[in-house]
């Protein structure tokens, strides 16, 4: 009898307690979908602020500043969405529908909330949380935004920021990333992103039934990215923008004694803040659209033929081929000829007599057609290679072009067709398939003025405050002989009265030079300079390229004077 009295207990419990879970489950769901409605636990996402880009001097050129967006919870606002953006439209002067088409395309992850509005006033986010009660879902959410202090002047060297897209968030979810992040695009922002990006943090929060905060249950605090300090004079950038206006090319000044570079425009230019939020990117189509191509940073990727600067190359090969010396004269005029052919000089009643450092300050064409002819293709492309044309020269910005130095060889195999004196004629002068950037035309330079020594360019000096930069140089194995017969000829160039750079001259201030005028295909040539200053104690060097620009001794060495003046009123000179 005891294990059927037991059995019965059992069974009488069992019964017992089903009927109060289906008591639960059932006949007061009601009740527990309301306590659940009534408080939820919400994780909001606190994005860490980037580091700032600071000058020289430690003036600001990005930063972050504290903004407002209006923002949705999906799921709390889904039954509502309709009336809410009625209401939020009507203080943000928006249309609702707009409002609701962007909750409706975007697709946020299990905790990610849906950007409505993005940097609106602090007034308006002011009275949307007054109406948080009537706005299920809605709230008012704080972001770091990228601001850009110098505009255009400084949007190539310092890049922008842009939303992820999917193939990189699968490649950098490993680092943190996520959907809705911003990641560096170009410039400083790009190459330097994972310093300048922080650490973002978060906040555990249990909020009633209309997303007010009942309180916070977790939190983690984000951290701030690392500040970076370049080596550039955001006013020497600034000065030299406004230099390039309404033109098409590039400056680059480089302090010689490091290679750190104190500015590096490239024209036309673009707003970066326009990238830095949604709204403004909207109106970024006007920079992808033409043939101005704003959004190239000519100083590092576009290649040009580099005319006349590049007889500094041809000069050095000659003289280290011993066939041609600091003495050597050939009558110019006005062509030379090579077969049936009649290679012109730019100056078509020709020059005369030359020597080698007068043909260099009148970039004389036929004392250089001949001199190429003697040292031979093969000399010179192994001078030009030598002074690291033909790569890139290792600048610390993204997607840096290489320009291109052909050869006898390369021709062979790449056109089956054999290499012409013509060629090396051309090839002498800066002109035929010879590319260069204008980087590039600043390091050559730059390898003169130092007296034979190749600087690797760079714009980062510290990161949090600690030194990093450092002196890249390797030599150029060059006699000093064949070095000063070229600055003698570049000085000329400037400060005689025949010299072709003459228009780029300071009083008070030696400078040495070298103009180029190459042909670009069109109407108007490209306009080049290459100079440093004090011509007898180097300190500065520049490169100044305007596509289309005409004489490189009118366009660009008026711009470069401009340039030299400016480091010598503002005592770098």
């Amino acid at each position: 009898m005891k294990p059927n009295r037991l059995l019965v207990a059992l069974s009488c419990a069992y019964l017992i307690l089903a009927a109060y879970l289906a008591y639960m489950q059932i006949g007061r769901a009601d009740y527990y979908i309301s306590l659940s409605e009534k408080n939820r636990i919400r994780i909001l996402y606190l994005e860490a602020p980037r580091g700032r880009i600071l000058d020289r001097r430690g003036d600001p050129m990005a930063t972050s500043r504290l903004s407002f967006n209006c923002s949705v919870v999906p799921h709390e606002a889904k039954k509502t969405i309709a009336q809410s953006c009625l209401i939020v439209a009507g203080i943000l002067n928006e249309d609702p529908k707009e409002l609701e088409e962007r909750y409706y395309k975007r697709k946020p992850g299990a905790f990610n909330t849906v950007l409505l509005a993005e940097d609106i006033d602090p007034e308006k986010a002011m009275r949307i949380e007054e109406r948080i009660d009537d706005l299920p879902g809605f709230m008012i959410e704080t972001r770091p935004q990228r601001e850009y202090m110098h505009g255009e002047s400084v949007a190539h060297l310092v890049g922008y920021i842009g939303p992820m897209i999917q193939d990189e968030l699968d490649s950098l979810d490993s680092y943190g990333y996520r959907r809705a992040d911003w990641i560096g695009r170009e410039g400083i922002e790009k190459s330097y992103e994972s310093y300048l990006r922080g650490q973002s943090g978060g906040l555990q929060i249990e909020v009633d039934n209309r997303g007010r905060l009942v309180k916070v249950m977790g939190v983690k605090e984000p951290e701030d990215g690392k500040d970076i300090q370049l080596t550039i004079d955001s006013r020497l950038q600034a000065f030299a923008q406004e230099l390039l206006k309404d033109q098409k090319g590039a400056v680059i000044v480089m302090d010689l004694n490091d290679g750190g570079i104190l500015s590096i425009n490239s024209a036309p230019s673009f707003d970066p803040n326009l990238f830095a939020s949604t709204r403004g990117r909207r109106d970024v189509g006007k920079y992808l659209k033409g043939r101005q191509s704003p959004m190239v940073n000519r100083g590092l990727r576009g290649q040009y033929p580099p005319g006349s600067i590049f007889k500094i190359v041809t000069t050095l090969a000659a003289m280290e081929q011993k066939k041609v010396n600091l003495f050597s004269s050939f009558t110019c005029q006005g062509y030379w000829a090579i077969g049936n052919r009649r290679f012109k000089c730019w100056k078509t009643e020709g020059h005369g007599p030359q020597i080698l450092t007068e043909a260099i300050a009148h970039s004389c064409d036929v004392f250089f057609y001949r001199t190429g002819l003697l040292a031979g293709a093969d000399a010179i492309a192994q001078m030009a290679l030598r002074f690291g044309l033909g790569l890139p020269t290792g600048i610390d910005l993204p997607e840096e072009r290489k320009g291109f130095v052909p050869t006898k060889e390369w021709k062979k195999r790449t056109r089956h067709e054999v290499w012409y004196e013509g060629e090396t004629a051309n090839f002498a002068i800066g002109q035929g398939y010879l590319q260069m950037t204008p980087i590039q035309a600043l390091t050559m330079a730059a390898g003169i003025a130092t007296g034979g020594e190749l600087l690797k360019p760079h714009v980062i000096d510290k990161i949090s405050g600690v030194t990093v930069a450092e002196r890249h140089a390797k030599s150029l194995s060059l006699a000093k002989k064949y070095v000063d017969a070229v600055k003698e000829g570049m000085d000329q160039a400037v400060n005689s009265d025949t010299g072709t750079g003459r228009l780029a001259r300071v009083k008070g201030l030696g400078i040495a030079g070298k103009t180029g005028t190459a042909q670009s295909g069109q109407e108007e040539d490209h306009a080049w300079f290459v100079g440093y200053a004090p011509k007898n104690h180097p300190r500065y060097a520049t490169v100044v390229f305007i596509e289309h620009g005409g004489h490189g001794g009118v366009a660009a060495a008026k711009v470069a004077g401009a340039l030299f003046g400016w480091l010598k009123e503002n005592t770098y000179l």
